[in-house]
């Protein structure tokens, strides 16, 4: 009898000092998020929103598309200054009765005749500018691949998901929609003809890409166990849409041209990522390999499965690989104390067959503190040779 006493005791004041430990967490508040970007206290002014600069013909071709009544044109662009994009309407190279598309244009002729070709001259506001070529469904995206976004969101190494989107034009506006809605900047790397497996060094277009997320879903339906299995993302990562840059390029040396870029994104102006290709972990040509190691790997996706668009021919024509974020974006893991209110309320739910009810508080703090993106912020993605992103956030 003694003993229970003391047991009941110890369990009673054990309560209590959780009860007194939960009571004080939940009156503090986690510190802001620093970022060295924030730091910078850069703007983007009015001169570089409007310009980037443009490769010369014989380092990439640069295309463009906009619609005329009579349907799509396709530019290969010279200039993009001030807001205005200047280059020549080449058309007229495609084979008859198929679509402008710079990926039916290369499949049907060649580097040197695309670059050659006359044609009228063009002068474009930016804003008519379209989706620059036609995709596919399905894309191949990669996490932590760049080291300082893994150290940031505590990720060991990169891995590899599909993502159920298509790409949209540039300007597209993108809905929060009730989500924990993250931004993020990637390059694109898009097939240029089917790759198969264990193919040499392909060639492929670049477009400026972004890459939304809902974190509250990621967190909510991430492998707990296995963070790296690319289990939870694709579903967080294909609810907001994906707008990708009015400029396709193809350059003639891909690898040595990708890793000059300097990619940027401004949340409201101010300088949210700074991502430099040249620091990917994976280069493409690994990123394709990967890919193909997990060609068979089903990924939950809701109630269903999903899997990376690779077929019989390998990875199609015109599906993108978004090569992964740097670090700067919104998202923080769940804190020390997060994660022990989180525990402690789990437990006194009694919903003990879903620990993923620990991620809560954490998602509720940053819903409280508006750390994510809001309906009226704007955000914009700028890189020479690449072109520009606007993207309205809207409810």
């Amino acid at each position: 009898m003694r003993v229970r006493k003391i047991i009941g005791a110890a369990l009673g004041g054990l309560l209590v000092l959780t009860f007194l430990a939960w009571f004080h967490a939940i009156s503090q508040k986690e510190p802001p998020a620093t970022s060295r970007y924030l730091e910078m206290n850069e703007r983007i002014d009015g001169a570089r929103l409007g310009s980037v600069a443009v490769a010369p013909a014989d380092e990439a071709l640069t295309f463009a598309r906009y619609r005329t009544p009579q349907g799509l044109r396709l530019v290969r662009v010279e200039k993009y200054e001030n807001g205005r994009v200047l280059g020549t309407d080449i058309s007229a190279l495609q084979k008859a009765g198929s679509v402008p598309d710079p990926i039916t244009l290369w499949a049907q002729s060649s580097y040197e005749a695309i670059a050659s070709q006359a044609g009228p001259a063009v002068a474009l506001d930016a804003a008519q500018l379209v989706l620059p070529f036609d995709g596919t469904e399905t894309q191949i995206a990669m996490g932590g691949t760049y080291r300082e976004h893994a150290k940031e969101t505590t990720l060991e190494k990169p891995f590899v998901f599909p993502k159920l989107r298509p790409a949209q034009p540039w300007n597209a506006p993108v809905p929060v929609a009730g989500a924990l809605l993250d931004y993020e900047i990637e390059l694109g790397f898009v097939a240029l003809r089917p790759v198969a497996q264990g193919a040499g060094k392909e060639s492929y277009g670049l477009v400026l890409a972004s890459d939304y997320t809902d974190r509250a879903v990621m967190l909510r339906e991430i492998d707990l166990s296995d963070t790296h299995s690319g289990e939870g993302f694709s579903r967080a990562k294909s609810l907001a849409p994906m707008p990708v840059g009015a400029l396709f390029v193809v350059p003639r040396d891909l690898r040595s041209f990708y890793k000059k870029l300097d990619m940027r994104l401004y949340v409201n102006g101010r300088l949210r990522q700074i991502a430099l290709p040249k620091d990917l972990s994976w280069d493409i040509d690994q990123m394709v390999q990967e890919s193909f190691s997990r060609r068979n790997r089903l990924y939950r996706y809701g109630e269903g499965q999903v899997r990376l668009p690779i077929g019989e021919q390998g990875i199609p024509a015109r599906t993108l690989v978004l090569s992964g974020t740097t670090d700067g974006v919104a998202f923080r893991p769940p804190s020390g104390r997060q994660l022990f209110i989180g525990v402690v309320e789990w437990l006194a739910s009694l919903r003990w067959a879903n620990p993923r009810l620990v991620v809560e508080r954490s998602l509720t703090e940053a819903r409280n503190d508006k750390t994510h993106l809001q309906p009226g912020d704007t955000v914009l993605m700028r890189a020479d040779y690449l072109g520009f992103l606007a993207n309205p956030i809207v409810p």
